[in-house]
């Protein structure tokens, strides 16, 4: 099969494409600029920005399916009217172009990688206080541009591929982790690998995660077994860890030990108010629990690589890396 794959040289897109390749798939790999090359890719071909002007007809040409990982995510920016119009111009108006160019092409197989963020940012509760996990028919909540922006695209490809007889895959994944990781993560595994001590022991929260390798085993099942003309919406990840013992997996995958001292969360989220980082703050203390129940029903998909062998690649990446 011939697979269209935009954010191709992304943390994601870069495991995809090989993933890809070695069950025998011709990859397309759409990337920003060029002289991006992407290894296990047939074809890199630059698509400059993704907006709802990007020429997508070259990139589509000849393929039968179409991944889009490629999007604006949070970086932290203020939640105003100016930054929800910038991610609506990529994460809604560029996706949309893409989806319009894609089917005219004659593509009739489509995945796209979401987020848990179209929920909200914390786990619902049961009658005792405890979190549930999103499911495919949890109530869609978005907070912030991102997620609000995520949501939106999903409901236009819906109705679009629905409207067009194509198949669609929507994937809601939580935190991504793996070799090639950014953001909270890497600076969390630095702090470890530097020796020091994490105010984080006495946290008591759950949130889920999802390997990468495990997200790329999703994608390529999607494309494989959903029927032709079925859309479908589904949440996934591999495991549930709270804060202090997401802490422990990634020191283990390092080989460093993982330093905790105890300080009440009450004081922790006083800190991030102070300092402006209550958002941050809040990811490590709260719940968000992200099902898989519908993805494992339907496509008999389960996370093949665990909990260890998964921390053990990610802390090997680490050390020749950072």
């Amino acid at each position: 099969m011939r697979v269209l794959v935009t954010g191709a040289n992304g943390f994601v897109g870069q495991h995809l494409v090989k993933a890809l390749a070695a069950q025998g798939h011709e990859v397309v790999a759409a990337v920003r600029a060029a002289g991006v090359p992407v290894a296990g890719a047939a074809r890199s071909l630059a698509i400059g920005e993704l907006d709802g002007t990007t020429d997508w007809r070259d990139a589509a040409l000849g393929c039968e399916a179409l991944v889009h990982l490629a999007a604006r995510a949070h970086r932290g920016e203020p939640t105003n009217a100016t930054a929800l119009a910038e991610f609506s111009r990529i994460n809604v108006l560029g996706s949309a172009r893409l989806l319009s160019e894609a089917l005219a092409a004659g593509i009739g197989r489509f995945v796209l990688l979401s987020s848990c963020k179209v929920y909200g940012e914390v786990a619902a509760r049961d009658a005792a206080g405890g979190p549930l996990p999103f499911t495919a028919s949890s109530a869609l909540a978005p907070a912030g541009p991102y997620g609000t922006t995520k949501a939106q695209a999903e409901a236009h490809w819906l109705k679009a591929t629905a409207a067009a007889g194509a198949s669609l895959t929507i994937l809601r994944p939580p935190l991504i982790y793996g070799p090639g990781q950014k953001g909270n993560l890497a600076a969390l595994m630095r702090a470890i690998a530097g020796g020091w001590p994490l105010p984080l022991a006495a946290i008591h929260n759950r949130r889920s995660f999802l390997y990468v390798g495990n997200l790329c085993d999703a994608i390529l099942r999607a494309l494989t077994h959903v029927p032709a003309g079925v859309q479908r919406v589904y949440p996934l990840s591999d495991i549930d860890l709270s804060t202090p013992a997401l802490v422990h997996a990634l020191a283990a995958g390092l080989g460093r030990p993982a330093r905790l001292w105890p300080v009440p969360a009450s004081l922790l989220r006083l800190a991030g108010r102070l300092t402006g980082r209550d958002a941050a703050v809040a990811r490590l203390c709260d719940s968000l629990l992200v099902g898989r129940a519908e993805i494992t029903q339907d496509l008999q998909w389960q996370p093949a690589i665990g909990l260890a062998a998964a921390m053990a690649m990610t802390g090997d990446w680490f050390k020749v890396h950072q």
